[in-house]
């Protein structure tokens, strides 16, 4: 079985780590924030919501590089820094969510955490996905 490291183009190179690791038909995803993805800088620092939806775009671009989609998700793990700020801004994750899962709903766990490596990341999500094998 062959694994390869996951780069979506254009993002900046990642050090220490991949992005995703892909092995026969599955895929790891490894801890994504609301990163610009080209730049690595930090976006919406201090809104909850922004930052929800940021993941979900970066997320998607990993997949896609990947050769899979929200739909092949099976696995998310989700790191919260303050689950009352989830609680509080719920009614404005439906619509970013939706526009990336639709009807599907993979398996979730939801944690809440002391911190994250990016100091102001209030969210962090990995996940577990199939992919096509290829040849």
């Amino acid at each position: 079985m062959t694994i390869q490291a996951i780069a979506p183009n254009g993002w900046k190179t990642a050090k220490g780590y991949a992005y995703a690791i892909r092995g026969a038909d599955r895929l790891s995803v490894a801890g994504i924030v609301s990163t610009d993805p080209t730049t690595g800088e930090l976006l919406a620092p201090r809104d909850f919501a922004g930052q929800w939806s940021q993941i979900w775009r970066n997320l998607g671009e990993v997949l896609d590089a990947a050769g899979s989609s929200f739909q092949e998700v099976t696995t998310l793990r989700i790191y919260l820094t303050d689950l009352n700020a989830y609680r509080e801004a719920v009614r404005d994750l439906g619509k970013p969510w939706r526009a990336a899962f639709g009807d599907h709903l993979p398996a979730i766990t939801m944690v809440q955490v002391s911190g994250l490596v990016e100091p102001e990341a209030q969210i962090e999500v990995e996940a577990e996905a199939l992919v096509k094998e290829v040849g």
